[in-house]
């Protein structure tokens, strides 16, 4: 009875390890993938606040040029941003800055609603590396991710009361 018992132990041992899965080296390949975009790409921007101010705190010094004006660069204002990436050196072209919408705080039922008239508009953009000021002007961008800052203000001869909306258009040149 022994014999069988160490018979049949040595028969499951032997097929345990005869029928048993070989382990072999394996290897897996992790892929990566990149998407490069042309030249540049804008991020979501963040706007930038306008407050009413004295005529004297535009983005460029000089005499008084109204009543008064809505400025970035006012205390209270705050200056737009967006982030940029580029892949290799560009400029950022400040193209446009236009007034959006006037939704007057009390509107006259009975008269058209009021129109602010084309004012002067000026534009300032910077970035660690340097500044521009005006439409059509160009700023140079690094190679590698940086925030663009943004101001305006704009001169008019009346300001009625009323939320203004503006936008400054950036575009990316070579």
């Amino acid at each position: 009875m022994i014999r069988r018992l160490i018979l049949t132990s040595g028969l499951m041992v032997a097929s345990a390890v005869a029928f048993s899965p070989k382990v072999f080296a394996q290897s897996v390949d992790v892929n990566f993938t990149a998407n490069v975009g042309p030249e540049c790409s804008f991020a979501t921007p963040i706007p930038g606040t306008l407050v009413m101010n004295s005529p004297t705190n535009g983005p460029v010094p000089g005499p008084p040029t109204g009543p008064g004006i809505l400025s970035s660069l006012a205390p209270g204002g705050v200056s737009g941003q967006v982030d940029v990436s580029c892949n290799t050196f560009a400029n950022v072209e400040i193209t446009d800055a236009r007034l959006v919408s006037f939704t007057p705080t009390n509107p006259d039922p009975f008269n058209p609603p009021f129109q602010p008239p084309q004012s002067f508009i000026d534009v300032m953009a910077k970035t660690p590396f340097g500044q521009t000021f005006g439409i059509g002007s160009t700023l140079p961008l690094e190679v590698g991710n940086q925030t663009v800052e943004v101001d305006m203000f704009t001169n008019d001869p009346v300001f009625e009361a009323g939320i203004y909306e503006y936008a400054v258009t950036l575009t990316i040149v070579p």
